[in-house]
């Protein structure tokens, strides 16, 4: 009765070790997170002449999302999961930074929208 158990179990435990993520495959993907991370925190530091934050205020913005966008694997997002990262990063942004209007944090918000929209097709 042994040898029946077996085969089963070596079957699923062989399946289930072909669907885990490799290695290589979850050093690439941190790679172009860092890659996606890098041109984000580029193009927020060029947005930063309109908003004229001091740099330890862009250094905590670009450590939010930074924070949000290593969490998990880069993966193309639902609109619902867009829209809860943005939301995350709003949060807290207001939290860490809460002597800044929110008509501020809003333009900083809409910025990263468009930046990350352009940098996520530089980093594929």
């Amino acid at each position: 009765m042994a040898p029946r158990l077996l085969l089963p179990t070596l079957l699923t435990m062989t399946s289930l070790l072909l669907t885990l993520p490799t290695p290589a495959s979850a050093a690439a993907d941190t790679e172009a997170r860092k890659k996606l991370v890098a041109c984000i925190n580029k193009d927020i530091t060029a947005a930063n002449a309109e908003w004229k934050l001091s740099a330890g205020d862009l250094k905590k913005f670009t450590d939010i999302i930074d924070r949000e966008l290593m969490k998990e694997p880069l993966a193309k997002k639902t609109p619902e999961e867009q829209t809860k990262a943005v939301t995350n990063i709003r949060n807290a942004s207001h939290q860490e930074m809460p002597h800044l209007e929110a008509s501020t944090i809003d333009k900083m918000i809409t910025t990263l929208r468009v930046k990350s929209a352009h940098c996520s097709t530089l980093a594929k």
